[in-house]
């Protein structure tokens, strides 16, 4: 079985990736969201994961699904 520690490296790899796919700095989502480009650090590297509210926001930013998200970090929300 898969450790917390071991999806949520998954998760931060997934965001890493569509931030990427979108030409986006940190800074800039970060700017987007309306958090500090810190805690876009703390979800790409796994420290902390982001709420369901800032997840949704992310998916209509990075135009993904929520799902595709989800899917790809391989996480029950």
């Amino acid at each position: 079985m898969k450790t917390d520690e071991h999806k949520m490296t998954q998760l931060g790899y997934a965001l890493r990736e569509y931030r990427v796919r979108h030409n986006m700095t940190q800074q800039e989502l970060a700017e987007k969201l309306g958090v500090s480009t810190n805690t876009i650090h703390l979800w790409e590297t796994k420290v902390c994961k982001p709420s369901m509210g800032s997840l949704l926001l992310l998916s209509d930013l990075l135009e993904i699904s929520l799902l595709d998200i989800i899917s790809k970090a391989k996480r029950d929300y």
